[in-house]
């Protein structure tokens, strides 16, 4: 089989330019990438508390999967949460090693107060308005 040339104007063997099927898939793949990065930021303004400050997906899922089961009813020592000693009304529960996501006990229920880094919660205690 003889080369040919194709309408774009490469050479090469075959019914279509190889290249340039490669060319528009990697086009559309990055337009998918694109639109997914998009949901993902959508998603970010629906939370009750700026997640945005997670390094990865794994604990910003993890994240909101403990926020809607405590709003959910659960109880948060499902989640190895666990009540301050200087304000038993703070509730700190561990993402992993380097964030909490703190809670403070209303009368009204918990309530969702923020998200921490490891050097924010030791550094500030948690409770204070300050």
């Amino acid at each position: 089989m003889a080369k040919k040339t194709f309408p774009c104007g490469h050479k090469g063997k075959g019914k279509f330019c190889h290249r340039c099927e490669q060319e528009h898939k990697a086009q559309e793949l990055k337009l998918m990438e694109k639109e997914r990065n998009e949901e993902w930021q959508y998603l970010f303004n629906k939370d009750e508390i700026n997640l945005r400050k997670l390094p990865n997906k794994t604990l910003v899922n993890k994240a909101r999967n403990i926020i809607s089961s405590i709003n959910s009813g659960d109880s948060y020592t499902k989640f190895k949460g666990k009540r301050m000693r200087y304000n038993r009304d703070v509730i700190s529960i561990p993402l992993n090693h380097d964030f909490r996501v703190i809670y403070h006990d209303c009368s009204s229920g918990l309530k969702l107060q923020s998200l921490l880094s490891h050097e924010e919660y030791n550094v500030k205690k948690p409770g204070n308005k300050s």
